[in-house]
């Protein structure tokens, strides 16, 4: 029996797993688990703990949050550097394929039913039309994924890097107030888990109300984010951190309506990452829609696309899984 190691390493956290490559994607993995990055000092002492009380797979598959360049993949979130080569040495894999993680969440769309999704926009989808993917984690990724009769073609890109252009004064403002701390300033620095203190911090120089409880959590968290999108959804909610939100979302909304233009996927526009999913029940994504929708000539198009949330928090390990199947039963690993 052949073995598959697929692998989903991101910025913060890690999940493994190993699968029969002859098997069906429903069949569960023969072995799974989740971990934090920040308790191994490289990605190889993850791997070995992963790897200890189990034989080596012959093949691998990984997606991971990073610019992939012949077999080499220096994560951008995080100081670990993966390398085909070397871990096919070290390890003793027959062979090691590297994908960006987007690429990964692309590959596994095919796999998602419904109930793995949340649908803000309901219109009847393209059957054949490219599908396109943001995910606002760590960081920001962005994606798409052409199939067809003999064609299965995801592809992740480094869109989340691409320079952010407000909407009206406010977002202006914003953007002056970025420039100053972080000279050019990308879509990630604001629409992503790095990005959501960065809008706070904005805000908190501006009138806005807010909670003092809420404000001290806020500024002694090691990980700033949670506390800022709980004090926007509590019962009694900081209205600086509902600021926060609303225009964190609305600038995920404008990018999103970008990558659609750009890719005109007719296929439907997926928003994965482990933001929103945890969050999806609890907030409105008007400012959302509204900042999709709003592209000139093209509002009209923008409606008719498809738009859901990806709740299934396994979708970018489901892709590393599907890939490297595909890449097996199709003579290219």
């Amino acid at each position: 029996m052949s073995t598959l190691l697929a692998a989903d390493i991101g910025g913060t956290k890690s999940e493994l797993a190993i699968v029969a490559l002859e098997s069906t994607p429903d069949v569960p993995p023969l072995q799974h688990k989740r971990y934090r990055n920040s308790a191994f000092p490289g990605f190889d002492a993850l791997l070995e703990d992963f790897l200890k009380n189990s034989p080596i797979p012959e093949y691998g598959c990984f997606g991971v949050a990073a610019v992939v360049h012949n077999g080499v993949a220096p994560l951008t979130n995080l100081d670990w550097v993966l390398d085909e080569k070397k871990l096919c040495n070290k390890f003793a894999f027959q062979e090691i394929t590297l994908i960006n993680d987007l690429t990964a969440i692309c590959a596994g769309l095919p796999l998602l039913k419904e109930q793995d999704l949340l649908c803000l926009q309901q219109v009847e989808k393209s059957a054949d039309g490219i599908q396109a993917v943001i995910a606002p984690g760590t960081g920001l990724g962005e994606g798409f994924l052409l199939t067809g009769e003999n064609c299965f073609f995801p592809q992740g890109s480094e869109g989340g890097h691409c320079d952010f252009a407000p909407l009206n004064k406010e977002q202006e403002q914003l953007l002056e107030f970025m420039r100053k701390k972080f000279g050019a300033v990308s879509y990630e620095l604001l629409c992503s888990g790095l990005g959501i203190p960065n809008i706070f911090d904005f805000f908190a120089t501006t009138d806005i109300p807010r909670r003092s409880t809420v404000f001290a959590d806020i500024e002694q968290a090691a990980d700033r984010t949670p506390p800022i999108v709980s004090g926007a959804l509590a019962q009694t909610p900081c209205p600086l951190c509902q600021k926060t939100l609303s225009v964190f979302l609305e600038i995920l909304g404008a990018e999103s309506g970008n990558l659609a233009l750009k890719t005109y996927c007719s296929g439907g526009l997926f928003i994965g990452g482990g933001i929103l999913p945890r969050i999806a029940s609890d907030v409105s994504f008007a400012p959302f829609l509204k900042a999709f929708r709003k592209k000139e000539k093209m509002e009209k198009l923008m409606a008719s696309i498809p738009v859901h949330i990806i709740l299934k928090k396994d979708a970018a390990l489901l892709g590393c899984i599907h890939f490297g199947r595909h890449l097996y039963h199709t003579g290219t690993q």
